[in-house]
C-alpha cells in the first residue's frame, strides 16, 4: 500500500484491500504501477515492486491531458511497456478499462485480464438525468466561462474515453468481474472472451469489525448515501425523494450524503434546496467515520442512473444495514428485491419514498434485510474465497496461454 491515502474515496479504495491479500501469498510475485508524483522509476518494499508512474511533470503536460485526447495513450503506454519489461510478469491485471491502462494488450503478448468496475459506453449513455442536457450546464455557468469550458471538456473526454474503452474491450481476451450486467457488456464487445467470475475485497474498517447493525428506536431517523460529482449518481434522485418525504410528513429524517461536496447545480435544476429538505452534505471522510456512519443509520440509499457494482453498497449489506436502491447496471446481482434490499427503476422518488416508508415502519422487515444483506455480503467478500479465485483465474489464463503456445 504505497503512500496511502486514508481521505481518499471515502478512506481508500478496495484494491488496497486486495493487495494485503495478495501480499501474504507467498508464491505470487507482484508488481503494482499506478499514477503517482513520485519521481522513483521502482521502489521495493516488503516484497512487492512498485512502480509510480509519473508523466505529468508539466504544467503544459497537464493541461494538454485535459484538450489533447490522446496525449494520455502516448505519454502513459510506453512508461507502462517499460515497467513490463523490467517486471517481466506472466499475466498482467488491469483494474477497471475505463483507463488507457488496458491498451497495453495491442503492444505484446503476455495475457491482460481486465477486472470490470465500471464501463463508460453505458455511463456515457446515462450522463444525463431525466429532464438535464447540455444546454443546462452552459446556461447555469455561462458567467463563468472557465467552469462552463471544464464542463464542456468533461463532457468531450468522457466521450472519447466511451470510445477509446470499446477499443479495449474488443481487444482483450479475458475478464473478470461479478455482476452480470458487466459480463453482458463484455461479451457485447468481446464475444469469443473469457469472463470469469471474482468478488471484490472490501476495506479493513468494514471487514475487521465485531459490530454489525442494529435496528434503531428513534423518531428522527437517518438516511445514509454515499456517492461521487458525476449527475449520473443521482443527487436529483435524492432532492426530489427527500422533497417527497417532507410533504408527506409521516416522518423526522435526516438525509447525510457522502462522498459529493456540493449538489448547487441540482437545487438549480429541480428548483429543491437540500438544506430544505433535510439533506446534509458530508464530504469525504475516513472509512472508520463512514462505518460508523453507517451504523447509526436506519437505510443506507444508492440513487444512481447507473452503475456496475458499487461497494457502497456492498460495505453497508457486510454491516446489514437495509438497503434501497435503483435497480441499474450490475446492482441486481447485488441486491435481491424484497430479499437482501429494494430495487426501484431508475428516477422513481416515488416508489424510492415509498419503500422507505415501508422499512422505517417495519422493524421486522428492516432487521430481515439486513440480516439477509450481511449474510450475502459475507459469503461475496470472504477474503479467503476471493484470494482464492483470483489466483484460480490468473492460474488458468496462464495455463491456457501456455497450452496455444
Amino acid at each position: 500500500m504505497y503512500a496511502r491515502s486514508n481521505m481518499v474515496h471515502n478512506g481508500g479504495g478496495w484494491i488496497a484491500s486486495l493487495e494485503s491479500l495478495v501480499r501474504k501469498t507467498p508464491d505470487v510475485k507482484l508488481g503494482i504501477a499506478f499514477e503517482h508524483s513520485d519521481k522513483r522509476f521502482r521502489v521495493d518494499r516488503d516484497g512487492i515492486a512498485y512502480y509510480p508512474i509519473n508523466v505529468w511533470r508539466s504544467k503544459w503536460k497537464r493541461l494538454k491531458r485535459k484538450i489533447i485526447y490522446d496525449t494520455e495513450e502516448r505519454l502513459l503506454i510506453p512508461a507502462c511497456l517499460r515497467i513490463i519489461e523490467d517486471f517481466k510478469p506472466d499475466v498482467i491485471n488491469v483494474f477497471g478499462s475505463e483507463w488507457c491502462f488496458g491498451l497495453v494488450r495491442e503492444h505484446m503478448d503476455i495475457p491482460v485480464v481486465i477486472h470490470m468496475q465500471g464501463s463508460i459506453p453505458p455511463y456515457y449513455n446515462a450522463r444525463f438525468p431525466a429532464g438535464y442536457s447540455r444546454t443546462d450546464l452552459v446556461f447555469y455557468y455561462g458567467l463563468n466561462i472557465r467552469k462552463t469550458l471544464n464542463q464542456l471538456l468533461w463532457d468531450r473526454a468522457f466521450r472519447l474515453r466511451a470510445k477509446r474503452e470499446e477499443r479495449i474491450l474488443r481487444g482483450c481476451q479475458y475478464f473478470m468481474g461479478r455482476t452480470e450486467w458487466d459480463k453482458n457488456v463484455t461479451r457485447l464487445y468481446a464475444p469469443e472472451s473469457e469472463y470469469f467470475y471474482c468478488s471484490e475485497a472490501l476495506r479493513d474498517a468494514f471487514v475487521n469489525t465485531d459490530r454489525i447493525w442494529q435496528p434503531h428506536n428513534r423518531i428522527n431517523v437517518v438516511f445514509v448515501t454515499t456517492i461521487s460529482p458525476p449527475l449520473y449518481k443521482g443527487a436529483d434522485v435524492i432532492l426530489k425523494t427527500a422533497k417527497l418525504l417532507q410533504d408527506n410528513r409521516s416522518i423526522n429524517f435526516e438525509w447525510r450524503v457522502f462522498g459529493a461536496k456540493e449538489i448547487r447545480f441540482h437545487e438549480w435544476k429541480v428548483k429543491i434546496k437540500a438544506s430544505e429538505v433535510n439533506v446534509r452534505l458530508m464530504g469525504t471522510v475516513s472509512e472508520a467515520r463512514l462505518r460508523d456512519e453507517l451504523l447509526d443509520a436506519d437505510i443506507f440509499i444508492h440513487p444512481s442512473y447507473i452503475d456496475n457494482s458499487p461497494n457502497s453498497i456492498c460495505e453497508a449489506q457486510y454491516l446489514g444495514v437495509p438497503v434501497i436502491s435503483t435497480n441499474v447496471g450490475g446492482i441486481g446481482s447485488l441486491v435481491k428485491h424484497h430479499e437482501t434490499g429494494f430495487l426501484v427503476p431508475s428516477n422513481d422518488p416515488y416508489s424510492m419514498a415509498s419503500y422507505i416508508l415501508l422499512v422505517i415502519n417495519d422493524k421486522d422487515l428492516s432487521a430481515s434485510l439486513g440480516r439477509n444483506a450481511r449474510e450475502a455480503a459475507l459469503v461475496r467478500h470472504s477474503p479467503k474465497q476471493i484470494l482464492n479465485d483470483l489466483l484460480t483465474v490468473y492460474n488458468k489464463i496462464i495455463d491456457q496461454e501456455n497450452k496455444n503456445k
